[in-house]
């Protein structure tokens, strides 16, 4: 029986081409469609990086994002979440040179003091605004080392050299201080800091605050605590770390005590509210996902335009093999074992079509995947598709088969 299968693939080759023809353009339609899901869905994973959500601390009428007071708990809890990346912190203090009486703090204490986790959270001071390269300002700044980077017009003033280390006595802003005047107190006592770097003048370059000397965040956090101080944040940035799920992460950001900005709120220095600038990418997330979903709603049609496909086609070259089918029927071959046999060698055909498909697709897109998807959908629905039309054809009478050829 499967002899005569391969003799007659081999006697109708015009129809056999014809098959293979329809497979193969099939297959690289079906890959023009899955392939634009795949495009779609690939481009909303990575929205994250190309449209990033980015988020700020500010106070609860959202005019301050900045000079504000934001609890070392808050801190350390957007430090622990896991929808949370790229945190950025800074706070400021007043600082004098050397040892001097409180009562002579206004005319020594004159320096702006950052203590930073990160070179991004000094206002929009770049790694190029360094001496040192980026790593290693990051390396510094992600510590605990009582060291600091200077200002180098500050360097000079003071006749400072890199490498010198300095006594600094510190004053911090008052947390508790009425908004229109901040208060300032000694921190209680003196610090060693040694240089190590310099920096760009900042003004007029950046929209940072007044900074003379930038050390670790970790160390000022150190600084407070060795005093007996709680720590407060001046500034604190961030990004979303999966923005697709904006729901959790705003559900959690609620759980650590951030609230949603209220235009009608009074002024104040207290960081307790969150801004997040979500609005281009969810437009773009939303854009996708109707595509991907309108996309996804023909796959039901895609699956029957190709079975009806592979019925037609099956149909038609049955309606052409009438002839053969009834002179085996009456050399006593059952009804299933022929319907069978064509089956086959039309699958064969199909088969033949989606490798030269595949081929000619992966050469055009140099990728494999996505091919097992559309194999699988196009070989079950046109399985189903032709199985149908020779079922058809071999319940039909011999009698008929033989009435109907010329």
């Amino acid at each position: 029986m499967f002899s005569y299968l391969f003799l007659s693939m081999k006697r109708r080759k015009a129809a056999n081409l014809v098959t293979v023809g329809i497979s193969v353009m099939l297959v690289i339609l079906l890959n023009l469609y899955f392939g634009s899901i795949r495009s779609y869905q690939t481009q909303l994973s990575e929205l994250a990086e190309n449209v990033p959500v980015f988020c700020q601390v500010t106070n609860l009428n959202g005019t301050l994002g900045n000079g504000l007071f934001i609890s070392e708990q808050m801190v350390e809890a957007l430090e622990r979440s896991a929808h949370v990346k790229d945190l950025s912190y800074m706070t400021v203090v007043l600082a004098g040179e050397g040892d001097f009486r409180e009562a002579e703090y206004s005319k020594y204490l004159n320096l702006h003091v950052v203590g930073a986790n990160g070179a991004e959270a000094v206002g929009e001071m770049t790694d190029d605004m360094f001496s040192m390269d980026a790593q290693s300002v990051d390396e510094l700044l992600s510590s605990d080392r009582m060291a600091c980077i200077v200002n180098e017009n500050v360097l000079k003033k003071r006749g400072w050299s890199v490498g010198d280390s300095i006594t600094l006595k510190c004053y911090y802003y008052d947390p508790a201080s009425a908004f229109q005047k901040i208060d300032i107190h000694p921190m209680g006592g003196t610090v060693e800091v040694s240089i190590v770097r310099t920096m760009e003048e900042t003004a007029g370059k950046t929209n940072a605050v007044q900074t003379d000397i930038v050390i670790p965040g970790k160390a000022a956090r150190n600084l407070f605590a060795q005093y007996g101080l709680t720590f407060f944040a001046d500034t604190v940035t961030f990004h979303v770390k999966d923005p697709l799920d904006l729901n959790g992460f705003k559900a959690e950001m609620q759980d650590i005590g951030l609230l949603e900005i209220s235009a009608e709120a009074g002024d104040s220095y207290t960081g307790c509210a969150l801004a997040v600038r979500d609005g281009d990418f969810i437009a773009s997330a939303t854009h996708l996902r109707h595509s991907i979903e309108l996309l996804q709603s023909f796959q039901p049609l895609v699956c029957i335009l190709v079975l009806l496909i592979g019925y037609v086609v099956s149909y038609l070259v049955g309606n052409s093999r009438r002839a053969e089918v009834a002179l085996m029927r009456l050399q006593g071959v059952k009804r299933f074992p022929a319907a069978l046999l064509f089956l086959t060698e039309q699958m064969l055909l199909v088969l033949i079509g989606n490798a030269l498909g595949d081929a000619a697709v992966a050469l055009a897109a140099g990728t494999f995947s996505g091919l097992p998807a559309v194999n699988g959908v196009l070989l079950a629905a046109y399985l189903i598709g032709a199985a149908a039309a020779f079922c058809r054809m071999s319940r039909e009478s011999v009698v008929y088969l033989l009435s109907t050829q010329h």
